[in-house]
């Protein structure tokens, strides 16, 4: 049954109406009508399943017939604090954390990030990336859709990871191996982690990091790019002590 995203949808005498970028997508994309069964879902939780009694140019109509919780989210709490990816290796990388259940995204900026931005192109950016974590929750059966975080300076970054979480940072040149230090923590159900530019993070940076409780890691003798390093170790995050598997 196609999904849509309705953030605070209103119900009256068992009606709902939507309106704004799903009417299109409803009625152009994928030629919906009257009688056709569809589900809705707000982004935190909840969702309904219903039918098209009425389209309309800007808006469609339909008859709620039963609202029930989403499928739980993985019982671990993953927040990636990714330094800012060239072309659209961004893009892919939320669409793909989204898919493996991370809760939250902090892009930064770090001393070796390629794309400087200007005011006007991180809030153009950080609009299209909501939009991806959006349509991948919808594609992949999520009820919650990630947070992405504005764009952050490496130090703010460092200030958002909560004190009781496990705080990790990717880092080639030193540190424990991942398996070790997570048989070490193997009751923590919140991380935080980290992961650098293509460049990698300067020792600076990750002396800074270690000074604010951050954990250098490395996953092994293989040198993987950005986007194919945090995909990697969500994925074994997940299967460690999430859902997968």
């Amino acid at each position: 049954m196609p999904r849509f995203y309705i953030p605070n949808p209103q119900i009256e005498k068992d009606l709902l109406t939507i309106k704004g970028n799903e009417v299109r997508h409803i009625r152009r994309v994928l030629r919906l009508k009257a009688g056709d069964e569809i589900t809705v879902f707000d982004g935190s939780g909840k969702e309904y399943e219903g039918r098209i009694i009425e389209e309309g140019p800007t808006s469609v109509v339909i008859e709620v017939g039963d609202i029930f919780s989403s499928k739980e989210e993985a019982p671990l709490e993953v927040t990636l604090a990714q330094s800012l990816l060239k072309g659209e290796k961004m893009d892919y990388l939320i669409q793909k954390a989204t898919e493996l259940g991370v809760r939250e995204i902090i892009p930064f900026f770090s001393s070796r990030s390629v794309p400087l931005l200007d005011k006007s192109k991180k809030l153009e950016r950080h609009r299209r990336w909501e939009r991806i974590a959006i349509e991948a929750s919808k594609q992949c059966g999520r009820g919650f859709i990630p947070k992405i975080d504005h764009i952050r300076d490496y130090s703010e970054m460092l200030s958002l990871a909560p004190l009781e979480s496990l705080r990790l940072i990717l880092w080639e040149e030193e540190g424990g191996r991942l398996k070790e230090v997570l048989k070490e923590f193997k009751n923590k159900k919140r991380i935080f982690f980290i992961v650098g530019p293509e460049g990698g993070l300067s020792r600076e940076e990750v002396e800074k990091s270690k000074g604010m409780g951050f954990i250098p890691v490395y996953m092994g003798q293989r040198i993987l790019r950005a986007e194919t390093a945090s995909l990697c170790l969500l994925s074994i995050l997940q299967y460690e002590w999430g859902d997968i598997g």
